[in-house]
């Protein structure tokens, strides 16, 4: 390639950086290098003949950028990696690097993380892999290939003998695409599907896949909304796999429930090494029963609980756990709610093995746990209203409660706190929280009863006079309908609580599901451990 003008600055720059360079890695991470830049440096990169490494991530690279290097890479001969992840390139682009792949016969390792490639692109790629015989390793997450381009590369797979790692994070794919990747893959040995929000029914595909595959050593499924049934599936699939070694299940929502399902399978799994389970509202229950598991299990070596409701029976629980293990080395619990008496339990069973890792940093005030609220399921508040209206037996005696009327009974549930809830919960400082009120599934008016917000911070601000939640209000048209500087009780040195009530907020009770509410971000945020945000409904 030879360009057709007078190079400009910045061309000149790139041009001579990659010719003058003796380095075996061309580092141009984030230099604002465009398309025309990207020319210079394709152009150069034929006269370069040490180079084996060129990272143009974090870059203003587009469809043309990206073509100038795709040809230069059809005759290179040296380099092996290519990272062009946080460009702009789009399918064209994507089509330019398919083509170069299916000559090109020395490059290992291509990074196109958070560019613009739909499934056109991706399909383009799929082609190019079925002649490639030297990709080992593929980058396309953050990206919108969906689950028409997934297929594509699915269909690859049945035929690629050489890629080992496919990283699909964050492309908006569904269930069965993702599943038939795990099917029909005899190289594959690490997947990152992380992001793609399948739900349960994905996690059922996922795990189905898993009984069956016996290549795939890593699996990352992180914030896909599993929750407990899907934690469930991939732990009867944990049962019978006998090659995974890694599994990440970051913000899944599995509870205890999860988490029990979990432990139960680590009891008979002999594969596993690395377990994440951070951020997955597990509590003490949960994690009783994985220590107990980790008492038998001897082959977990990472195991990471961090960013949970861990309190002190959670702790002593693992404490007990490290007494007895003798594979685990490194454990992570910080930013649970373990008080004092937990984490004294944990640095005594710690010296039972001194070079193991356990990491207790940024421990939230036990205090703030207890202050979330119980708010019951719908199914539960219609038990409680049926009792109510039947007359329930006293228990230990011959007798009954007599039986309410209805309207009465409804005056009592209106009042009581078996409402339902919404929240949204976050330990790591943020930018702001919301939550939209959802539909209720009877078809039913919903009434929003309260609204409570909880901060726990590591260190107070110096000026507490204008510590407040700026709160925010919107209905379903995305309509500011309120605002206010809402002052929070502190119920500790560190902890702050928040409850807004009709009474004192009349607009409270005009709220209907789609309305939003939203904590914007104090200008202390950073000092913040924990913060929730509840609205309470019926």
């Amino acid at each position: 390639m030879v360009l057709d003008r007078p190079m400009t600055e910045s061309q000149q720059r790139g041009y001579d950086l990659v010719t003058n360079s003796q380095s075996r890695s061309l580092d141009l991470f984030s230099r604002q290098t465009g398309s025309a830049e990207a020319q210079a440096i394709a152009e150069a990169l034929s006269l370069n003949t040490t180079a084996t490494l060129l990272k143009l991530s974090c870059n203003q690279i587009d469809d043309a950028g990206a073509r100038a290097i795709a040809e230069t890479l059809k005759v290179n001969t040296r380099l092996t990696e290519l990272h062009l992840s946080a460009n702009r390139i789009g399918d064209g682009g994507a089509e330019a690097i398919a083509e170069m792949l299916q000559i090109n016969k020395t490059l290992t390792k291509v990074d196109l993380y958070g560019n613009q490639i739909e499934p056109a692109g991706a399909q383009a790629i799929a082609g190019a892999l079925r002649v490639n015989k030297t990709l080992t390793y593929l980058d396309l997450s953050s990206n919108r290939i969906r689950d028409t381009g997934t297929q594509a590369i699915a269909e690859t797979l049945k035929v690629n003998k050489t890629l080992t790692y496919l990283n699909l994070l964050c492309n908006g794919i569904g269930a069965q695409a993702i599943a038939e990747v795990l099917n029909v893959s005899t190289t594959l040995t690490s997947l990152d599907v992380g992001w793609n929000s399948f739900g349960v029914i994905g996690a059922q595909a996922i795990a189905e896949a898993l009984k069956a595959n016996t290549r795939l050593k890593e699996l990352i499924l992180e914030s896909n909304q599993i929750g407990h049934a899907g934690a469930q599936a991939i732990a009867e699939a944990l049962r019978v796999n006998k090659t995974l070694t890694r599994l990440g299940l970051e913000l899944n929502q599995i509870g205890d429930a999860g988490a029990q399902a979990l432990a139960e399978a680590l009891h008979v799994n002999s594969t596993l090494t690395d377990l994440t389970l951070r951020r997955n509202l597990i509590g003490d229950v949960g994690t009783r029963e994985i220590a107990d598991a980790l008492k038998v299990n001897t082959t977990l070596t990472n195991l990471d609980l961090s960013y949970n409701q861990i309190g002190d029976a959670g702790a002593q629980a693992i404490a007990e756990a490290l007494k007895v293990t003798q594979t685990m080395t490194t454990l992570s619990l910080r930013n649970n709610f373990i008080g004092d008496a937990g984490v004294q339990s944990l640095r005594k069973a710690q010296t039972v093995n001194c070079r193991r890792s356990l990491t207790l940093d940024d421990q939230i005030n036990p205090l703030a746990l207890s202050l979330l609220p119980r708010f019951e399921t719908a199914e539960n508040t219609q038990t409680v209203f049926n009792l109510l209206i039947s007359g329930p037996e006293m228990k230990d005696q011959f007798a009954t409660l007599p039986a309410l009327p209805v309207e009465i009974a409804e005056l009592i549930m209106d009042e009581a706190s078996y409402w339902h809830g919404a929240q949204d919960v976050t330990q790591l400082p943020v930018n702001s929280r919301a939550l939209t009120v959802p539909r209720n599934v009877n078809g039913a008016s919903i009434r929003v009863k309260t609204i409570q917000a909880l901060r726990d911070r590591k260190i107070l601000p110096d000026d507490t006079t204008n510590n407040v939640f700026d709160l925010i209000i919107r209905d379903a048209t995305n309509a500011v309908r309120y605002e206010c500087a809402a002052k929070p009780t502190f119920v500790d040195s560190t902890t702050e609580l928040l409850t807004i009530s009709p009474a004192s907020h009349p607009i409270i009770r005009q709220m209907r599901d789609g309305w939003t509410v939203e904590i914007q971000p104090s200008m202390s945020s950073h000092t913040v451990r924990f913060e929730w945000l509840h609205v309470g409904y019926l």
